[in-house]
């Protein structure tokens, strides 16, 4: 076995065993790990320091910073009250519903969002449900969303159309939406209690604020171009705070309690190591490797893909490298609309359930979870939900 593959394995046994206490520390010695082990001491510190010197990142993990004190001011204005009490849904409805419309925000931090939402409603629920409540169906209509990211990309590496694969996606969608029932809304209590009549008006500030940074952010950078984009979002949300704090005549006293309460620091930090690890991960020469296996095609796109978007955190880099992988293989030019929809499916729960993934990182932290058991209460579903891809994968090959 190469040294390549015995750092890989090492840097991920780190990254899981040092993120029981700590996920930025596991995520900064799984880096060093990785590094050491492939591309050596020096090559290592060069990257590590790229990373936290590249504008992008660190304009991206202070809008981050961000998010959580925006969450904490939202809350603390009565937003969070106003979209409850207004919003009149059954509470398992309510739960995914709300979790889901926010996390069509394509901005990091959504989670935070729609995390304090959650832990009201289901106060009464274990935390490592409300937590998996809040990232498995925030994640559902991202799934299907045709200009999110997380499909724009892996759908362009395929030499495909967004629109022409989002019919085979469909079913995957309902998949999730049905094992999300099942695992965790199933058998809670429809107590939703509500005072007087609905306001319907009171919707329009909460619903307002939330989707203010996505505004701001589509707008200025539909009409402008800006570098690094990333400084339009962190301002984008820097905007909507202040305008929160002004909604909600929050004097300095309120302002200073809500921001060191929400531990922004934590965020910043969690999100520059997650990028020291993506970024050894790139150098490390791993990515290459696992394209060069001669493997199945059900264990290269669904298998691997998952395996690969698990230990990344990201759609994106497992899509760059089963993909192309496959149309090598495969000698095709574009991808069979069946097969995307099966490894992308495959590529996505490894993504929803990867302890790198931000939603991930920064709803522990919400919720107070630790991540072996956030782990162990997700895998069922998932695991249900892999093997009906693979199933499918198999049957339509």
């Amino acid at each position: 076995m190469s040294t390549i593959w015995i750092g890989f394995f090492l840097a991920i046994v780190v990254l899981l065993i040092v993120a029981r206490k700590d996920i930025s520390l596991s995520l900064f010695l799984g880096s060093v790990v990785l590094g050491l082990t492939t591309i050596g001491a020096t090559d290592t510190l060069k990257t590590l320091y790229q990373t936290i010197i590249t504008p992008s990142y660190l304009w991206f993990s202070f809008a981050l910073g961000l998010f959580p004190i925006l969450g904490a001011v939202l809350k603390e204005i009565g937003a969070f009250d106003d979209l409850i009490e207004n919003l009149r849904m059954g509470k398992k409805a309510f739960m995914a519903f709300s979790a889901a419309l926010i996390g069509l925000l394509p901005v990091p931090g959504g989670a935070l969002l729609s995390a304090p939402i959650i832990k009201k409603v289901g106060a009464n629920l274990e935390k490592e449900r409300s937590f998996i409540i809040n990232i498995w169906f925030r994640h559902v209509l991202i799934m299907v969303y045709p200009i999110g990211p997380a499909l724009l990309i892996p759908v362009k590496i395929a030499n495909l159309s967004v629109y022409e694969v989002l019919p085979y996606l469909v079913p995957f969608f309902l998949i999730m939406i049905v094992l999300g029932y099942f695992f965790q809304l199933r058998g809670i209590e429809e107590d939703m209690q509500y005072e007087g009549d609905a306001r319907p008006f009171k919707l329009v500030m909460p619903i307002f604020l939330i989707l203010l940074p996505l505004v701001i952010d589509y707008c200025v950078k539909h009409f402008y171009t800006i570098e690094p984009e990333d400084m339009v979002l962190f301002f984008a949300v820097l905007v909507t705070l202040l305008l929160a704090m002004f909604i909600g005549k929050m004097d300095t006293k309120a302002i200073r309690k809500v921001t060191i309460g929400s531990k922004f620091w934590k965020f910043i930090l969690l999100m520059m190591t997650m990028f020291m690890f993506i970024d050894v991960f790139g150098a490390s020469g791993v990515g290459e490797k696992i394209s060069a296996l001669n493997v199945p095609a059900v264990v290269l796109c669904v298998l691997i893909g998952f395996l690969l978007a698990f230990v990344t955190g990201r759609t994106q880099l497992s899509a760059s490298v089963v993909i192309p992988a496959y149309l090598a293989a495969s000698s095709l030019s574009s991808m069979p609309l069946m097969v995307f929809a099966t490894t992308f499916s495959g590529i996505f729960l490894g993504y929803v359930i990867s302890p790198l993934h931000p939603c991930i990182s920064v709803s522990l932290e919400y919720f107070d979870v630790k991540l072996d058991d956030a782990i162990k209460k997700m895998t069922p579903q998932t695991l249900v939900a892999l093997a009906i891809t693979i199933v499918i994968f198999i049957i339509s090959s």
